[in-house]
This record gives C-alpha cells, structure tokens and sequence, in this order.
C-alpha cells in the first residue's frame, strides 16, 4: 500500500474515482530526477539546521544519490499506486533509509517541491533546446553551403516576386531560429530557482543557513555552473504559486513551433509537383495504401500540425491560471501535460529537422524553368530607368505598361524589339533589357544586404 504525505487529520478514505482523478504519477514521474535533486538540497539545509543528526544525513544522502544515479541511468520505475511523484520518492526511501526518512518532510511542503522542480526541469530542458536548435542551424548552414550559388525565384503573396539566393532564403530561418535560442537563453538566465517557501509562508529554518547549505550540495552534485544557483525564496508566496515561467517557456515553444511550420510550409509547396523545386529524402516520407505512386512528405506535415498543439498548451496553461487566487491551488497540477508535450514536439521537431534538411536535393532545372519568368525582373527593370534619371513612380507605371503588352500580346520581353520597347522607355535599348532579365545581374545588383 503506498504511503501519502497526509492523511492524519481524515477518518475516510478518499473515493476511488476522486484518487485516480486526481493522481498525477503517471505525469509528474517525468520530475524525478529533479525531485531527488531538491531532496538533496533539502537534507543539506536540514543538518545545518541541525534537525536531523549526522547518521539521518548520511542515511539519507546514501538512499537519494543510489535512487538518483538510477533515475539518470532511466532504471528508475514509478509505483502506479502513489499519489504523486514526491511520494512515490518518499517510499521508495524509505525502504532504503527506513525512519529516517520520516524527517524528510520537515519544513517542506510538495507546493515548494513541485515549484522546485518545475523550475529546475524547464532549465535543463531550455537549455538542451538551445544547444540542438544550433545543431539544426549548422545543418541549414550546411545545405545552403552545397547551393551556395543557387538563385531561386523569391515569393510575396504566394507569387512570383524578385530572384533570391537560396542561401538568403535558408538565412532567413536561420535567423528565426537564432531568435528562439535568445530567447531560450535569456529564458534560462532569468529563471530564478529556489527552496525555503514551505507551503506558502516561508520555514523557521533562517535564509543564510538554505544559502550556504544549498551552495555545499550543488557542488557535491557538480552543479557549479552559476546558472544552477538555488537560494532561498525573496517571496514565498509567488514562488508556490507562479507559473508565469512555464507561460514564457510554452510562449517561446510556441513562436518556434511557428517558425518549423512556416519552413515546413515552404518545403511541402516545394516538394509538390507544381513546384518541384526540392526531393525529399525517402526516409522522411511515407506512400499511400491505395496510389503507388504516392511519397507524402508526412514528416513535414506532421510538423506543421505540431504548431496547432504547441499554441492550445500554451492558451491552456494561461486559462488554467487566469482566475486563480493566492496562493498555490491545485488547479496547477494541471500545467504538467501541456508542458511536457510541448517540450516533447519542439524535441523531436528539432532532432527530425536536423537530419531531414542535410537530405534534401535541390532540382535547379525546375528552378531555372521558374526563373524564366520575365515578370520576376520587373523591378530591375524600373531601377535601370530610374538610373538614368526617372522618377520611380513614372518607371513604375512605364514597365507596368510593359509587363501588360507583354501578356496581352504574349510575347516576351527578351523577344521584343528596340521600336517596341522604346515604346515604355527612350532609355530601353535591347542590350540593356537583356542584362536585367538575368537571375544572377538581379541578386548582383542588390547591395543593400549584408552578406557573411
């Protein structure tokens, strides 16, 4: 039979439906590792508060750093039974430690525990995020690397727009992706971890004594990095019940999940026959139980979906906590399943796009056939006239004329004679219209752009 953490002041048991609604084992077992942590620290600040003796410290250290190293080699099970994870740990010391572990709980609450390990969770957490968002960066890097000459038409509205460099076009994403391990990073840094704020109103135990005993443990641990630091709560109420940092980091999963779906978009169009601008590797694929022909690019689309999940955790989270009133409720066990799930999908988003993107080959007579497109180099055109001394909007109007004669008499530019141009423009002369009909003089002529 599992032990709860209360129970004393009750004379019934509780409701076999009300128990299995309210467990959170299977969920918050996921926190572990992080909860033998705290309960590490916790053994600390209560010897040098002298309320347990040395043997107690020693029997406890020995029982939670044998159940930590076999929850960090993922050899640690949870009892179905237990109400929650800090129980489930409870027990499981006790079989080690015996009484001892009766002390545990002195001047702790699971308010303070869960908020703990929430906290020390999504650190970690962000931080593996930043360091496999650099890794997808390197395999964007790389891609635009094998192409680096690449032009590809760009696109605005969907239509035909202005000649690009494919690496500019990789860049941006890159960008985008730089953007999100800021604010991973920032995220990471900001996120102030803490014990000592009991159920809500602080411990007897004084502030230097957690502070000094913490800092032994986590060097013990090997947690020295200064991002690692843990110290007593500046306000024990807002500790146990904010959550704010959980909304920040579903928040900044959820503007990358935006990002990967807008990639996702671009190389689902590309990927598409009308379009054939890329191949997929096979392996990212899946055909169709009826059309042989079929390869679906289903990781990309499974990707893109993604998004739809990330932003509902993220509104679930901000409902949950909207209405609550000081201090901890139990309402905010609930922020466990969007918060894992979301980190789960930005996981596997990232490891997946990492090796799909390195597989993908780019077909450049598909592009070149695109790149044809005359209306692509209308611009270019209106800046050669204002060059030789047209305003803009009267060079704008003079190939607007151009492009519509073009296409209402289906014939192209490049096939027009001098007469006919010098229609639009005295300064249009074949040579010239030619030189700015050309992918490689249009991205040349762009200087305003910064490129490495």
């Amino acid at each position: 039979m599992a032990k709860k953490l209360w129970g004393g002041r009750f004379t019934a048991k509780m409701n076999p439906l009300f128990e299995k609604f309210s467990s959170s084992i299977e969920t918050d077992w996921r926190l572990a590792e992080c909860d033998l942590i705290g309960s590490y620290l916790h053994i600390y600040v209560l010897y040098g508060a002298k309320l347990i003796s040395k043997a107690e410290f020693l029997a406890l250290k020995k029982g939670i750093k044998s159940l930590l190293s076999d929850a960090q080699k993922g050899a640690l099970r949870p009892d179905p039974a237990c109400e929650d994870v800090h129980s489930c740990i409870q027990n499981m010391l006790e079989k080690k430690v015996g009484k001892a572990v009766e002390k545990l709980q002195t001047a702790r609450s699971r308010n303070d525990q869960v908020a703990f390990d929430t906290r020390f969770y999504c650190l970690e957490e962000s931080m593996g995020l930043h360091h496999a968002i650099f890794e997808l960066n390197k395999s964007l890097k790389a891609l635009a690397g094998r192409y680096a000459s690449l032009i590809i038409p760009g696109y605005t509205h969907l239509q035909h727009a202005q000649p690009v460099y494919f690496k500019d076009y990789l860049g941006a994403y890159e960008a985008m992706f730089v953007e999100d391990a800021a604010r991973l990073e920032c995220f990471a840094g900001r996120l102030e971890i803490t014990l000592g704020s009991g159920a809500l109103a602080g411990t007897p135990i004084p502030a230097l004594v957690y502070k000094t005993q913490i800092k032994k443990a986590l060097k013990e641990l090997g947690l020295v990095d200064p991002i690692y630091e843990v110290l007593p709560p500046k306000n024990s109420l807002v500790v146990v019940s904010d959550r704010d940092f959980v909304v920040e980091l579903l928040s900044i999963l959820a503007i990358f999940g935006m990002h990967v779906s807008r990639l996702c978009e671009d190389l689902i169009l590309w990927s598409s026959k009308e379009f054939d601008f890329i191949e997929l590797g096979d392996e990212f694929c899946t055909g169709s139980s009826l059309m042989p022909q079929k390869k679906n690019p289903d990781a990309l689309e499974l990707m893109r979906g993604a998004s739809g999940i990330l932003y509902g955790d993220l509104m679930s989270v901000l409902t949950t906590m909207k209405g609550l009133p000081l201090s901890y409720n139990r309402d905010m066990q609930w922020d466990k399943q969007p918060l894992f799930a979301s980190l789960d999908i930005v996981r596997f988003e990232t490891y997946i796009l990492t090796q799909l993107v390195p597989a993908i080959k780019m077909k450049k007579l598909s592009i070149d056939r695109q790149l044809e497109d005359e209306s692509l180099y209308a611009t270019d055109l209106a800046d050669y006239l204002v060059s030789k001394g047209e305003t803009f909007r009267s060079a704008h109007e003079s190939i607007g004329r151009l492009v519509r004669y073009s296409i209402s008499y289906n014939k192209a530019i490049k096939d027009m004679s001098d007469a006919e141009l010098k229609q639009f423009s005295r300064h249009f002369g074949k040579e010239e219209v030619l030189k700015r009909l050309d992918p490689k003089s249009s991205v040349y002529f762009k200087k305003s752009v910064v490129r490495k």
